[in-house]
């Protein structure tokens, strides 16, 4: 899917390990398209990791919670590789305080390129500034890319039917040089 993000909107370039350069910019209202044709870009496999069911689109008010998000309890990143849409994160943090809920979804063909990685770091560039201290987050047992991501991470976990939930201190994660720069980012677009 082809995707051109306007001069003006707030974006940051990371180089990932694939030697690209992906473009990260928060989500905004104005992004239900971008998430209606990504969903459309990935496999049922993908679908079923990241929703627990190989759904074939967003309801009108699915498209309005993940795309009306004030950047602070709730926190969504875009990336985008070239001029195509490449993936998602975001994190929720719940009304009772509870750990921030995280999820990150990769566009099929861009998987394994480093993508993820530079949306996980946005998010944990975020959620460090606003004093959150672990994300808890599930998947599939044999989910490899969640497994190479988080392959050097310390991670509590329990498998139950198949999934594992787990727990992840954002203390485990080296800070990145760009932590600042993300958070400019980011700030550009808080409600």
């Amino acid at each position: 899917m082809r995707i051109v993000l306007p001069a003006d909107r707030p974006k940051y370039e990371m180089p990932i390990e694939d030697g690209s350069v992906v473009t990260l910019s928060p989500i905004l209202k104005t992004d239900r398209e971008f998430l209606e044709k990504g969903l459309q870009e990935l496999s049922i496999d993908s679908r079923f990791a990241r929703f627990g069911q190989g759904v074939a689109g967003l309801s009108q008010r699915e498209l309005d919670y993940l795309t009306d998000v004030d950047q602070r309890g709730h926190v969504a990143w875009g990336a985008t590789l070239g001029d195509e849409a490449a993936g998602v994160g975001r994190y929720i943090v719940p009304d009772d305080g509870g750990c921030p809920e995280l999820a990150v979804t990769v566009i099929d063909r861009f998987q394994g390129r480093g993508v993820a990685k530079a949306l996980l770091e946005a998010l944990i560039a975020v959620a460090r500034a606003d004093g959150l201290e672990e994300f808890c987050f599930e998947s599939r047992g044999d989910n490899r890319g969640v497994q190479r991501l988080l392959a050097e991470i310390e991670i509590g976990h329990i498998l139950s039917d198949g999934t594992l939930q787990r727990r992840i201190r954002l203390s485990d994660f080296p800070e990145s040089s760009r932590e600042e720069d993300l958070l400019a980012v980011v700030d550009e677009v808080r409600t």
